[in-house]
C-alpha cells in the first residue's frame, strides 16, 4: 500500500503508547481486503477500544500534580472540647477580676480622697455675693466667693462684736480628758473666749453649718476663726489640733443673704485666729458653713473660737 501512512504506520495525531493496537487493527483489516482508509478506520476504532480496556492496559497521560481533595478537621472529643474551655475562661476571669480590682481601687480612692487634704464638695454660695478689691484680704488670707462687683472690703477700724447665741447642724459627743475631766463640744464654746475649749462635730465636717444670733443688726466688717482645736491636753500633752481636722474653706452668709468664702491655712501647727475683711453688712445672724477640712489622726472637725468685727469707721 503507497502513500504518506504505509500499512501499520502510526498516524501522527495519535500518541505513541496507542502504536501497537492501531498496528494489530490496521494488519486485520489489511488482512480482510480492506482499503486502506477503512484500514485506518479500524485501527483507530480497535486503538480506542484498547482504551477501554481492563488494568492491563496503559493508562493515557495526565497531570502529573497530585489531586487534593479538602480536608476537613476531625470534630473535637468531648474532653478537647473542655479542654479548650477552660483555656479561655481562665483570661477572662482574670480581665474580671483585674477589673473588679480597678473599680474598687477607684472607689475608695474616691472616698478616702473625700477625707484626707481638702475635702471641700459644696457648690458656691447662692444669691448676692460680696465683693472685694485686688488686695490682699487679710493676713492670714481669705477671698470672695463668685464675681467681683464694685463693693470694696472694709478697711477701717473694727470691734468685737458680743455673740448673743449659736446653735450647729452636729455636735460630737461628750467625752474625758486624759486626767479624766468631762469635756463637752457645744457651739458656745466657740465665743467663750478660751481657745482651749471647742464645738466638734464627727466626721470631715464639709456642709455642716454652725449659726450664730447677735442682739441687734450689727455692721459687719470682719470675720474670722481658730478653724480647729486649739488644745494641748495638761496631762498626756496630747495636741488636739494637729489630731483633729482643720478647716480650709469656709462660708460666711449674712441676713440679707450675702455671702463671703474665707479660705484658711489648715498646718498642724498654725493656731491662729484667722480673719478676713469684707465690705461692710448689716446682720443680726450670720451661719458658717465648712467647706472644706484638711484630714487629723482623729475623724473629727472642731472650731476653737469665732470673732466677728463691727465696722466702727
Amino acid at each position: 500500500m503507497s502513500g504518506p501512512n504505509p500499512p501499520g504506520d502510526l498516524p501522527p495525531d495519535l500518541p505513541p503508547e496507542y502504536a501497537e493496537a492501531y498496528r494489530r487493527g490496521y494488519q486485520r483489516a489489511y488482512e480482510q481486503g480492506a482499503s486502506e482508509a477503512e484500514a485506518e478506520q479500524t485501527a483507530r476504532l480497535e486503538s480506542f477500544d484498547w482504551l477501554r480496556e481492563p488494568e492491563d492496559s496503559p493508562a493515557p497521560p495526565r497531570s502529573l500534580a497530585p489531586s487534593r481533595k479538602p480536608t476537613r478537621a476531625p470534630a473535637p472529643t468531648p474532653a478537647e472540647a473542655e479542654d479548650r474551655r477552660r483555656k479561655l475562661l481562665a483570661p477572662l476571669v482574670l480581665i474580671g477580676l483585674a477589673l473588679v480590682l480597678i473599680l474598687a481601687a477607684y472607689g475608695l480612692g474616691r472616698v478616702f480622697s473625700s477625707e484626707v487634704g481638702d475635702t471641700g464638695s459644696s457648690s458656691e454660695p447662692d444669691g448676692v455675693v460680696l465683693g472685694e478689691d485686688s488686695g490682699s484680704a487679710s493676713s492670714q488670707g481669705g477671698e470672695s466667693s463668685g464675681p467681683k462687683t464694685e463693693q470694696k472690703k472694709y478697711d477701717g477700724q473694727v470691734a468685737p462684736v458680743a455673740i448673743g447665741g449659736a446653735t450647729a447642724s452636729c455636735q460630737s459627743d461628750s467625752s474625758v480628758d486624759a486626767a479624766g475631766h468631762e469635756v463637752s463640744y457645744d457651739p458656745s464654746n466657740m465665743f467663750d473666749g478660751d481657745r482651749s475649749t471647742a464645738w466638734r462635730c464627727d466626721g470631715s465636717g464639709v456642709g455642716q453649718k454652725v449659726t450664730f444670733t447677735l442682739p441687734e443688726e450689727t455692721t459687719i466688717g470682719e470675720v474670722g476663726m481658730v478653724p480647729g482645736y486649739a488644745k494641748t491636753d495638761r496631762k498626756s500633752g496630747a495636741d488636739r489640733y494637729a489630731e483633729n481636722n482643720r478647716i480650709t474653706r469656709a462660708r460666711w452668709t449674712f441676713s440679707d443673704g450675702s455671702s463671703v468664702v474665707q479660705r484658711l491655712n489648715g498646718a498642724s501647727g498654725n493656731r491662729s485666729m484667722q480673719t478676713v475683711r469684707i465690705p461692710k453688712t448689716a446682720s443680726d445672724r450670720v451661719v458658717v458653713e465648712i467647706l472644706g477640712t484638711t484630714r487629723g489622726p482623729r475623724n473629727t472637725v472642731a472650731i476653737s473660737e469665732v470673732t466677728l468685727g463691727e465696722a466702727t469707721g
